[in-house]
Order: structure tokens, then C-alpha cells, then sequence
């Protein structure tokens, strides 16, 4: 394992899956105490926050593909890594709330006021 490519792929890839591991457990928390409370609450999102999400989203794939397609060393093992880091952008940008409400909006929202 001479080659660092190999061991920044790795480490990308354990971030994303454990992120989205973690921020499964947290939207399936929060059904259950919404589930168990009764109370609804949908917030629905304007365009320029929309905007936000499809423009990091569409970047944070980008980067994904960019960093497993250039990396040497992952020969026969591209598609899975690339279909991983897919599904775990993809869920976290878009099917999870717990994600998008608390990680990214507060961010962008600062970012917006800086």
C-alpha cells in the first residue's frame, strides 16, 4: 500500500458511509419520538435554499467521482466505490432531514451572513 491515493479514497469513502450511518440512526430516532409525540411538523423549503442544496450536492458528487476516478490504484473496484458514494450523497442531501436540517442549512445559512 504504497500509493496514497488508495489510503485518501479509503478514508473519504469511511467518512461518507459513517456519516450516513450516523445520520440514519439519527432520522430514525426522530420518527419515533415524532411517531410516539403526535405532532407533524413540515417545513417546506424556499428556492434559494433549494438552490443551496442542489449546487453543494451537485459539487459534493462531482468531487466524489472526480477523487475515485483519479485515484491509481483502485483498479477493478471504481463502480462500487463510485455507486457507494452515490447512495451516501445522495441520502444525505436529499432523504435525510436530520442532515439537510441540522449539518447543512445552519451552514449555508452562515455562510449566506458572513
Amino acid at each position: 500500500m504504497d500509493n496514497s491515493d488508495v489510503l485518501v479514497v479509503f478514508l473519504v469513502m469511511v467518512f461518507l458511509v459513517a456519516t450516513s450511518l450516523f445520520s440514519l440512526v439519527k432520522d430514525v430516532h426522530n420518527k419515533r419520538k415524532e411517531k410516539s409525540s403526535g405532532l407533524v411538523v413540515t417545513a417546506t423549503r424556499g428556492d434559494k435554499s433549494m438552490n443551496a442544496l442542489y449546487t453543494v450536492y451537485g459539487a459534493s458528487i462531482a468531487a466524489v467521482l472526480v477523487l475515485i476516478d483519479n485515484a491509481d490504484g483502485l483498479t477493478g473496484h471504481k463502480v462500487i466505490l463510485i455507486v457507494i458514494g452515490f447512495f451516501c450523497v445522495t441520502y444525505l442531501f436529499f432523504l435525510s432531514s436530520w442532515f439537510r436540517n441540522i449539518v447543512f442549512f445552519p451552514m449555508a445559512q452562515r455562510i449566506r451572513n458572513d
